[in-house]
């Protein structure tokens, strides 16, 4: 930290010497006879940072210097340049394809375009971001469809690559999906509609901005599989019903939610007149372990401004809610997982009928999937809104 200090106080000296003898305009005047380059800037220190190195430097005394600019090859042999005001006293150079030591140039540039001469600097890099990202992946197999996992801490661009091959019907297919990801998530990769025990090769590799690129996960897994609950053996328990301390609530057009009909179709749609939390149960008529839900929103027909939007992902329509089950051996409700409805980002208001018609799916348990333990009676608790038009679980019969 001295030494730093000590440095900032050197540059201060150094600029306020060389300003005390030329006017600021005659800096920036210039000279189309302009041929002679500037002087060399001095390396000062460098400090590490992920993937690439921040370089402290002293300009050149010349009073037309513009910028100082800092280059290196990349492993493809392409040249990544990096500039920084002369009165920066620093310049951030990034892209490094690993930790540890690396060689830059380090030159001047005047206003007339003339280089200094070049001089070779040895800096430090931490791990690079593409390789911290691509030691956290992680591939998790989920029903008909895959889950990518990672970390990226860093909020910088990335993009993740995942090659997936598998034999539908006797047909070998192949996909690759691209995410461009700036922090920690968790995606996946839908319809992938296989039979039980069939395998999926997957292939993840992490690149960035500089094309350097990590290889991360190489592997094989099998999918879950469910399917579809049918309704036929539903029921709901009549409102004021009490079960394990909690009260089906009371509203409109209550069988609506398990009648396979959605509001975009036709008015259908179940009112909850209690005020928020209120729980719908439902009587699965067996036993079944469950996997997913899908709830569609009230729709309601044209808004008051004429779109096709309508009630969809507004007015007053579920968005929060906790899921549960009922344990027999307990006698009471055991909680599932907790679920968000984020109102998605479409390009034009008509397609949210779209979405409404798609309905809004979530894992029971999303962070990773897997079936519930058996349960006849389904609970969902609504944390906003009063309003919901149709509910679908997934899961499978308990043998």
């Amino acid at each position: 930290m001295q030494n730093r200090i000590k440095i900032y106080g050197y540059l201060t000296l150094f600029l306020c010497a060389l300003f005390s003898g030329c006017e600021e305009a005659e800096r920036y005047e210039i000279s189309g006879n302009d041929r002679t380059p500037p002087g060399v800037p001095v390396f000062v220190e460098s400090e590490a940072l992920p993937g690439g190195a921040r370089v402290f430097f002293l300009p050149p005394p010349d009073i037309d210097v513009l910028y100082i600019e800092a280059s290196y090859l990349n492993v493809s042999g392409k040249t990544i340049r990096f500039t920084a005001s002369f009165a920066g006293g620093s310049v951030d150079v990034y892209g490094f394809d690993r930790a540890g030591e690396h060689t830059i140039e380090l030159c001047a540039v005047d206003r007339a375009g003339n280089r200094s001469k070049s001089i070779l600097c040895t800096v430090e890099a931490l791990e690079p971001i593409g390789i911290t990202l691509a030691k956290s992946v992680e591939v998790l197999s989920s029903f008909s469809s895959l889950l990518i996992k990672w970390k990226n801490e860093s909020e910088h661009p990335l993009y993740v690559w995942i090659d997936i091959s598998y034999t539908q019907n006797g047909v070998r297919r192949e996909h690759t999906t691209v995410f461009n990801t700036y922090q920690s998530e968790t995606r996946s990769i839908d319809s992938l509609n296989l039979v039980d025990g069939e395998l999926v090769s997957v292939k993840v590799n992490v690149k960035d901005k500089f094309d350097n690129v990590v290889h991360a996960k190489d592997t094989a897994i099998t999918l879950l599989v469910d399917e579809v609950l049918l309704k036929d053996g539903w029921s709901m328990p009549v409102a004021g019903t009490v079960m394990g301390d909690i009260t089906q609530t009371y509203g409109m057009r209550m069988e609506s939610v398990i009648d396979g009909i959605i509001d975009i179709d036709n008015e259908n749609y179940f009112y909850s007149t209690q005020a928020n939390p209120w729980n719908l149960i439902i009587d699965l008529g067996q036993a079944y372990e469950i996997s997913r839900i899908v709830t569609h929103q009230r729709w309601t027909g044209l808004s008051n401004q004429g779109d096709l939007r309508g009630n969809l992902y507004r007015g007053g329509n579920i968005m929060m809610s906790i899921l549960h089950r009922w344990d027999e051996t307990s006698q009471a409700w055991d909680l599932l997982s907790r679920r968000t409805i984020t109102s998605p980002v479409v390009k034009s208001d008509n397609d949210y009928t779209v979405l409404g018609k798609t309905g809004d799916m979530s894992f029971i348990f999303p962070e990773e999937p897997q079936f519930s333990k058996p349960t006849r009676f389904f609970r969902l608790e609504a944390i906003n809104g009063n309003y919901i038009s149709e509910i679908t679980l997934y899961g499978r019969k308990v043998q």
